[in-house]
């Protein structure tokens, strides 16, 4: 066998792996205390509205023990625990989906570089997840930005996965 061709090829196979390190099922590292987090989101607001506002970010709001994402043809399939599978084009195109309790949603996800970003809007506001590989390909975090026009200021925080 020649070396010339093999090595080449052999150098090669980290970089082609790179692109989907971020694909696979992922269990959860650390999250953060969300009730703390949501409480303190939410303090400004007045006394009538700031129970709505947490019990709804509450409800929204989950922090799942596994993490399943996939690149499927022409697009992406993201799981959450053991909820179904959500299939999205990889275009950006955002495309309707209905939760489990009959809300619905508009959802759409792609690349951006390394990260793979999904939104979801709803008529009271927006959901951003961007996905985050480390450079060693050992952790995906999970860094979560809710803005609603009713909340005084976005909601943050992340989740990290191995």
């Amino acid at each position: 066998m020649n070396l010339r061709f093999l090595l080449p090829a052999l150098l090669a196979l980290p970089l082609a792996a790179q692109g989907s390190g971020l694909f696979g099922t992922w269990t959860l590292a650390t999250a953060p205390d969300l009730p703390r987090i949501i409480e303190a989101a939410t303090a400004p607001m007045n006394f009538v509205t700031r129970p709505i506002a947490r019990s709804r970010l509450k409800k929204t709001n989950d922090v799942y023990p596994a993490i399943r994402i996939e690149r499927e043809a022409g697009g992406f399939s993201l799981q959450f625990g053991e909820r179904a599978p959500q299939h999205l084009p990889d275009d950006g195109r955002a495309v309707p989906w209905t939760r489990e309790d009959g809300e619905k949603f508009l959802v759409s996800a792609r690349m951006d570089q390394d990260d793979l970003v999904q939104t979801y809007k709803a008529a009271d506001g927006e959901r951003t997840n961007v996905f985050h590989l480390d450079p060693a390909g050992r952790t995906l975090t999970l860094k979560v930005t809710v803005t609603s026009p009713r909340l005084p200021g976005p909601l943050t925080y992340a989740i990290t996965y191995r």
